[in-house]
């Protein structure tokens, strides 16, 4: 008797959750953000910064309202023969919706093969020296290894004496 209350009152409870999902999943914003775009007459050089190519576009969102601010350039497609770039954007709402769009610009390619891309340069220092170690003569690679108080550089495929005696240790430890 207790069993089948028990089985009533959990199915009754199932019934319930799944409706608040269904009510829950109806309510959610599934419709992505749409792009709206005015006429710039900007030309792609090797000056042209992210700022300047998201000029005239814009984002809204029929639940969050203006995204603008939330717009990335994806990239930069450049097309040598008819001297255009093809400037990717992409755009989230606050629900995760996403939106990705192009335009296409006129561009100089003169200035760019002359200056180089705009896009191709690092930003802000975020990526570090990726030569630190490496043998300019030879062209040998190597990575540095803190040993101690002192720094050793380490080539590829080689150990220093302390790092093959760990890796001993580890293994006839186990």
């Amino acid at each position: 008797m207790r069993g089948n209350i028990l089985g009533i009152f959990f199915s009754i409870l199932s019934g319930v959750l799944i409706f608040l999902i269904v009510v829950a999943y109806g309510r959610s914003d599934r419709i992505e953000p749409e792009f709206r775009f005015s006429s710039v007459d900007i030309i792609y050089d090797s000056k042209t910064t992210d700022n300047d190519l998201k000029n005239g576009i814009a984002a809204y969102d029929a639940k969050d309202g203006d995204l603008t601010r939330r717009i990335v350039v994806e990239k930069v497609v450049l097309n040598r023969e008819k001297e255009t770039a093809v400037v990717y954007y992409a755009v989230a709402d606050l629900s995760g919706n996403v939106t990705k769009q192009s335009r296409v610009f006129p561009a100089d390619i003169a200035d760019i093969d002359y200056n180089g891309d705009s896009s191709e340069t690092m930003e802000d220092g975020m990526f570090p020296n990726m030569m630190d170690g490496m043998n300019k003569e030879s062209g040998e690679g190597g990575f540095m290894i803190p040993v101690g108080d002192e720094t050793e550089t380490q080539g590829e495929g080689e150990a220093t004496s302390e790092t093959s005696a760990t890796a001993e240790n580890n293994t006839t430890g186990n």
